[in-house]
């Protein structure tokens, strides 16, 4: 595994990683460094067997604050006044102003892509802000968990852009409904732990010492699972949120457990429920 600055991984033995957002000056803003290192260890995932989980948490008092703003300058500004420690993005050298941000938005973007792509659930472990990007990335996972503290904040829409991004206009609606999505979007508010809660924009909130250990404790629920199962059960849940329809949703879930069907993780599944025990399920 590689080593990264803006962020941290430690690939646990039991098959959960943690990966940290590790700028915590500034609570974790999303800087070019962290945006590429999430895509690199991110598409390391794919194929990987042994991760079955991905916990997303920040160091220090912050999830994420979302763009560094002081940063994301250097896109706006000239392409010779960019600093020379900047130099390996290329994008941020063309000439044309709108060139250079249609790439680094696409770049930004991709992150909250491959969160959904890769095949490990995806928890969020939320402390403190949340805001922007930061809320993208929580709002990409399967599973938020916040911490007392945490704060959220649709906040593209207080710095002159669209409320609209990083697919915040995808997951909102369909989170929280339309309207309260409405709202939180064009008014860039911040949403508390216990709104959030309440809500249903988390699935519970605990002491923010409590956190990781609540994280790792869902995690390894999941990692007592079928490998395969929860990777087919992720398939569905992507694609059948926007199914045509009832039918079409079935005949994905039809197929899955087909191929479920007829692998041993079934019979190691039924015979340890029989015997009462904790299954034990082989890497596939």
């Amino acid at each position: 595994m590689k080593d990264y600055n803006s962020i941290k991984v430690k690939e646990r033995e039991d098959g959960i990683s943690i990966l940290t957002f590790n700028r915590p000056e500034s609570l974790n803003a999303i800087n070019f460094e962290l945006t590429h290192e999430m895509i690199d260890y991110l598409n390391s995932l794919e194929n990987n067997l042994a991760i079955r989980v991905l916990i997303l948490t920040g160091e220090g008092r912050g999830f994420s604050s979302g763009l560094d703003l002081k940063e994301s300058q250097i896109a706006l500004k000239p392409a010779k006044k960019i600093p020379e420690e900047y130099s390996r993005y290329e994008y941020l050298f063309a000439k044309d102003k709108i060139k250079r941000n249609i790439v680094a938005q696409k770049i930004l973007s991709e992150v909250m892509i491959l969160l959904r792509k890769i095949p490990q659930p995806v928890i969020a472990a939320v402390n403190g802000v949340a805001y922007g990007g930061g809320l993208g990335f929580a709002l990409a996972s399967d599973i938020r968990i916040a911490g007392e503290s945490a704060k959220f904040c649709n906040a593209f829409i207080n710095i002159g852009v669209s409320g609209a991004d990083m697919g915040s206009s995808y997951w909102l609606p369909r989170l929280i409904g339309f309207s309260r999505a409405a709202e939180f979007m064009y008014t860039g508010r911040a949403m508390d732990a216990q709104e959030a809660d309440k809500i249903g924009l988390v699935s519970r909130v605990v002491a923010d010492n409590k956190l990781l250990e609540e994280a790792i404790a869902v995690a390894q629920q999941i990692i007592g699972k079928s490998p395969m199962g929860v990777r087919f059960t992720k398939d569905a849940l992507n694609a059948n949120v926007d199914a045509q329809s009832l039918e079409s949703a079935i005949k994905l879930e039809n197929r899955s457990q087909v191929i479920c069907l007829n692998t041993k993780d079934l019979l190691e599944g039924v015979f340890s429920v029989l015997e009462k025990r904790k299954p034990n399920y082989d890497e596939w």
